[in-house]
């Protein structure tokens, strides 16, 4: 018998860039890590419907690279220019859901992504930033991988190398944020609320009718400052979409519920008396001048779709956005939206609520959250400045 001593050829590594779904579609298959494995094709068909609405826009900047070595896949990422995202208020290209196996794959996938940078004429580019959000999010996650999957909190693979592997190619660490468990439902400044402020709770169709509100409101009171913002008019609609799935005509509340029975508060008990319980989102309270009517503040909260793709009971919240108006920060209506907004969630079957993707230079919201909270989850967003070749 002869043996042969020939050492197998080892192909190089190539750099492919697609547009094609169904090829796309095989890659995320192949490598893609989702948390939890009956949740990867949900995963990978929002990705695929996500990406099939992005190629179709003419002027809309995205591409997809893969790499391939000896006929496996090693890798992929996604380069693009959202229109509505902003890194301290300006636009700024990103890279979202990187994978690789290995140094030289990521190498060549972020080659790819820098040259794509320098293509539309940018010197920085950020990521992981992962879209859409709802089934995305924002960093590369470092700690707490045991707490639950979560939509709209970005996951990875504990034992992945890619945030290594970045920063042996010079991305620096800008930005931490931070997850964390509300085990504290009734903040004691959240009791006594100014006279001239209104809570009310809303139908999913009204709150949609406040959407050029809502914006402003967001604009106005943080996107100048945020490291990382990917709000604007595609991300509040992605939100609405996961109230009209869930709320809207629940029927949880029975007919003779006595709002006094939970609370004694006047602000909660007006609000609750305003509204049909059954018909309203519980997660969204939101809070109005008496005397002009302007939205002041608005919590938005959103339930876990990945409990409903799973056909498991609702419990779990996403406490995603927060926006106070700056001229009435101080005066506790984030604590009230927070109070009464957990009151009316536990209502509706709501017993899980974290806070996420908390920026860490954030110093109101730190200190406002994290003494009645429990720290699960840590992620990172790096960036590099691009020089020209």
């Amino acid at each position: 018998m002869e043996i042969s001593l020939e050492k197998p050829i080892q192909q190089e590594v190539s750099v492919t860039n697609t547009g094609d779904l169904s090829e796309i579609q095989r890659v995320l298959t192949e490598l893609l890590y989702v948390p939890d494995d009956k949740l990867k094709l949900v995963v990978v068909l929002e990705l695929l419907d996500y990406f099939k609405e992005k190629f179709s826009q003419k002027d809309y900047k995205i591409n997809f690279f893969y790499t391939k070595q000896n006929g496996n896949i090693t890798g992929f990422v996604v380069s693009q220019i959202d229109k509505e995202y902003r890194s301290y208020g300006m636009k700024c290209p990103t890279f979202g859901w990187l994978t690789s196996k290995d140094f030289l794959s990521c190498k060549l996938l972020m080659g790819e992504c820098e040259d794509f940078v320098r293509k539309h004429k940018f010197r920085k580019i950020r990521g992981p930033i992962n879209f859409p959000k709802i089934s995305g999010g924002i960093g590369y996650q470092t700690e707490g991988f045991e707490a639950p999957m979560l939509n709209g909190v970005a996951f990875n693979e504990p034992s992945s190398k890619v945030l290594e592997y970045l920063q042996e190619l010079g991305y620096k660490k800008d930005a931490k944020y931070s997850c964390v468990e509300v085990v504290e439902s009734n903040w004691n400044k959240g009791n006594n609320l100014d006279d001239d402020i209104v809570l009310k709770f809303l139908h999913p169709h009204e709150i949609r009718e406040l959407r050029s509100q809502i914006l402003t409101l967001a604009q106005n009171s943080f996107y100048s400052v945020l490291a990382d913002a990917p709000g604007g008019q595609s991300r509040f609609e992605e939100m609405m979409d996961s109230y009209d799935l869930v709320f809207g005509n629940r029927f949880v509340i029975k007919d003779n519920f006595d709002p006094r029975s939970i609370s004694s508060i006047p602000e909660f008990i007006e609000a609750w008396e305003s509204c049909d319980l059954n018909k309203i989102v519980p997660c969204c309270p939101l809070a109005y001048d008496r005397t002009n009517g302007e939205l002041v503040g608005i919590i938005m909260a959103l339930p876990n779709l990945f409990q409903l793709w799973s056909k498991e009971p609702l419990t779990h919240l996403n406490v995603d956005t927060v926006i106070i108006n700056k001229e009435y920060a101080g005066r506790g209506i984030f604590s009230s939206l927070q109070n009464v907004g957990q009151i009316t969630s536990r209502l509706h079957g709501f017993e899980y609520v974290e806070g996420t993707t908390i920026y860490a230079n954030n110093d109101r919201a730190i200190s406002t959250i994290f003494p009645h909270s429990t720290p699960l989850r840590t992620h990172y967003v790096v960036q590099k400045r691009i020089l020209r070749k």
